[in-house]
């Protein structure tokens, strides 16, 4: 197995897709979709699995990701709120 960086965005719209695709995560993530740049490529650092616990009380299999914050720390965050972005850095 090889590991590496890969590099996420955080999505366009993340508040409708997150009534579309994953309503089981907390509105609450909204607010932190909002912490991150729209169009800017993050580096996912590590990634480790997460059991949520829906309002609806089910447990729902997810993801987190631990990227770097525009203030220079590190967060664990939902996986769902970003998408694909590629292997190599953003050169913009």
């Amino acid at each position: 197995m090889t590991n590496g960086i890969f590099y996420v965005t955080v999505r366009d719209d993340y508040e409708k897709d997150r009534q579309d695709y994953f309503p089981y995560i907390a509105s609450a993530y909204t607010a932190i979709a909002k912490n991150f740049k729209k169009g800017k490529t993050y580096p996912v650092l590590s990634v480790k699995h997460a059991t949520l616990i829906a309002d609806d009380e089910k447990n729902v299999e997810t993801s987190q990701f631990l990227v770097p914050t525009e203030n220079g720390n590190f967060i664990w965050v939902q996986s769902e709120i970003f998408r694909f972005a590629g292997v190599t850095p953003d050169e913009k």
